[in-house]
């Protein structure tokens, strides 16, 4: 697990393309906690949906799935835009299902908490396996795409104390 924040001088800017460029456009989000006013929530989880049946073949339920920042994105800033400086924002980033087993064979979810809070951003990494391993090789894969990630998107972090 990485756990890195930001130069409070880029704080500002790096919320800014967060909230209004694709920085984290291929990230599905699990869960949103807004603080203005009041506090807002946003579950990411897309709500089930059936496939068409024939009469050979009944109903299916689609596998749950997590909507996309991208497809997110609007909604948060537009709720962040209409209040005065959030207190807080948290979001909890997971990279796409289906490309995790790209990253390490045994990632069944990969995990990328931001918090926002008094100024200053931070961010830790997660990782859940497919299969009980002892080896850290999943957190280690994960935090090294993580890092070559920040460096490709131009955020600019540091390791925590």
């Amino acid at each position: 697990m990485i756990a890195v924040s930001m130069d409070p001088g880029q704080v500002r800017s790096f919320m800014g393309r967060l909230l209004r460029e694709d920085v984290l456009d291929d990230f599905e989000v699990r869960g949103i906690e807004i603080g203005i006013s009041t506090r807002v929530s946003i579950n990411g989880m897309l709500e089930p949906s059936e496939t068409e049946s024939t009469e050979e073949t009944p109903p299916t339920k689609i596998p749950t799935t997590y909507i996309t920042w991208e497809a997110l994105r609007p909604l948060v800033y537009s709720i962040i835009k209409t209040s005065s400086k959030p207190k807080l924002v948290k979001i909890v980033f997971s990279y796409k299902a289906q490309e995790s087993t790209t990253i390490h064979k045994n990632a069944a979810a990969l995990f990328l908490n931001m918090v926002y809070e008094s100024d200053t951003v931070s961010f830790t990494t997660a990782t859940a396996q497919k299969e009980f391993a002892l080896d850290k090789s999943l957190d280690d894969s994960w935090d090294e795409w993580v890092r070559g990630f920040f460096v490709r998107k131009g955020i600019v972090v540091m390791d925590r104390e």
